[in-house]
């Protein structure tokens, strides 16, 4: 059987950094509903003393993370002059939301990735909401 990747290629890389990040965040959702719903199908079928190990074939689903790296790198590479600082926090925040999905899907590690991303928006946000005065 094929795995699924989320998202999906040709998706990924079309439209403006905002249209990919909802890309990324829809794919996100759906690899989270598949990978929920393949644990609750599991636990229905086995004993509650049986682990069972998993094995690459058993992988029917995997998450794209060349495309939400690629995006990630787009905006990190973006200028920060004055009014840019902004519109960069607000995409590092909404890949912040798009790793908490991800996070929710058994991913439990990706949260150190997320308080990075939010603390990097934050101050780009802090950044750009003071003028210093010379």
């Amino acid at each position: 059987m094929a795995i699924t990747f989320y998202p999906y290629v040709e998706d990924a890389n079309q439209g403006t950094l905002v249209d990919r990040i909802d890309v990324l965040m829809e794919a996100a959702e759906r690899y989270k509903a598949a990978i929920l719903d393949a644990a609750a199908a599991e636990r229905e079928g086995e004993a509650p003393t049986n682990h069972k190990l998993s094995v690459p074939r058993d992988i029917m689903v995997s998450f794209n993370w060349e495309e939400i790296a690629d995006v990630l790198q787009s905006v990190r590479a973006m200028p920060e002059g004055n009014g840019d600082k902004h519109k960069k926090g607000m995409l590092l925040a909404k890949l912040a939301e798009v790793y908490e999905v991800l996070r929710a899907a058994k991913m439990s590690k990706l949260e150190a990735v997320r308080i990075a991303l939010m603390s990097e928006a934050n101050q780009l946000q802090n950044g750009s909401a003071k003028k210093t005065v010379l």
